[in-house]
């Protein structure tokens, strides 16, 4: 099968022998993959990297004896892996296991997964659409659940990558007021026609006081950041009122300065970190991509495993949204 293999801004196949099922895991051949904005340092790096890729769907190929997935199944291949055993892969939060067994690309005509991971995906959703049930979604929709998200919510998005649009489109799609922040044109473009009211530019002088001129001086009510910027973070922490919350999605190893007492308890502020989603909402986020037509605007280019060196580059124009490798 082919495989793809990133480095130093390069992106090439080569061919390595398919896998094969064992008990526990099965073999899938992948339908459509998504680039993450988590693969561009396998993408810049210095050393070759074969494992990259972590989203998706596919149609299972080869199972071992005794699973509970057929040769034929149609599934969502969720990132990563879990042990399948501790409290945490039991009740579907298999994401934050500490003890994963290694994974493999998606990036392939086929890949061996954990059966576990994999979730049925309906017959009436497509590879493509079916593929946002990974990044794109799925840490913004747990996000959102878990800070409680109503129609009476202002919600400020900052960050307006894939993962960020995922948010501006939940959000338009639970009719709150949303607001985007980011610096460039084609995002905000592709975020008012996702839903958002309002798309704000990230390099604006004084982004806080727009914001609370928005609000009657009050702040928004939720507040997430999908950049992992740390003066993205700070603004979220800023604009949110009294009684807010602020999720932080995008991943920052650089830190950031939180100042307990005006940031968080004399405002109130509740602070919420996500990675991904529970696996059991998977049939609430099917019944979003069924109801909410403009999701496939989620989905800017597909190009196929032999022309991944363009597909990253459109990737990291910045101009795409999703953007999907089709073996």
């Amino acid at each position: 099968m082919r495989r793809v293999v990133l480095c130093d801004g390069r992106a090439w196949l080569e061919e390595v022998p398919d896998p094969s099922p064992e008990p526990g895991w099965v073999v899938v051949r992948v339908r459509s993959s998504p680039i993450c904005g988590s693969d561009l340092g396998a993408f810049y790096g210095e050393e070759e990297n074969r494992n990259a890729g972590h989203e998706g769907t596919g149609e299972v190929v080869a199972v071992a004896e005794g699973s509970r997935l057929r040769e034929g199944d149609r599934v969502v291949l969720s990132p990563l892996s879990g042990c399948g055993k501790c409290g945490h892969c039991r009740r579907g939060d298999y994401i934050y296991c500490r003890k994963k067994p290694p994974s493999y690309t998606h990036f392939a005509d086929y890949v061996k997964i954990q059966e576990f991971i994999c979730i049925p995906l309906p017959d009436d959703i497509s590879y493509d659409l079916g593929a946002l049930v990974g990044c794109a979604l799925c840490p913004a929709f747990d996000v959102l659940k878990r800070m409680g998200l109503s129609p009476y919510d202002t919600l400020l998005v900052t960050g307006l990558g894939p993962v960020g649009l995922g948010a501006v489109a939940l959000g338009a799609f639970a009719g709150v007021r949303v607001v985007g922040v980011d610096p460039e044109p084609w995002r905000r473009e592709l975020a008012v026609q996702l839903g958002a009211q309002e798309a704000l530019d990230g390099n604006e002088a004084d982004l806080l006081g727009r914001i609370l001129d928005m609000t009657d001086g009050e702040g928004v009510s939720c507040a997430v950041d999908c950049s992992g910027n740390p003066r993205a973070e700070r603004l979220c922490l800023d604009a949110v009122g009294v009684r807010g919350r602020v999720g932080i999605v995008g991943e920052n190893h650089r830190g950031l300065k939180v100042v307990p007492s005006p940031d968080l308890i004399r405002k109130g502020v509740t602070l919420y970190g996500t990675w991904h989603f529970n696996l059991n909402d998977a049939p609430k986020l099917f019944k979003f991509l069924r109801r909410f037509p403009r999701a496939e605007l989620l989905i800017s280019h597909t190009f196929p495993l032999d022309r991944v060196q363009e597909a990253f580059e459109t990737f990291v124009s910045r101009r795409a949204a999703k953007v999907l490798l089709k073996p």
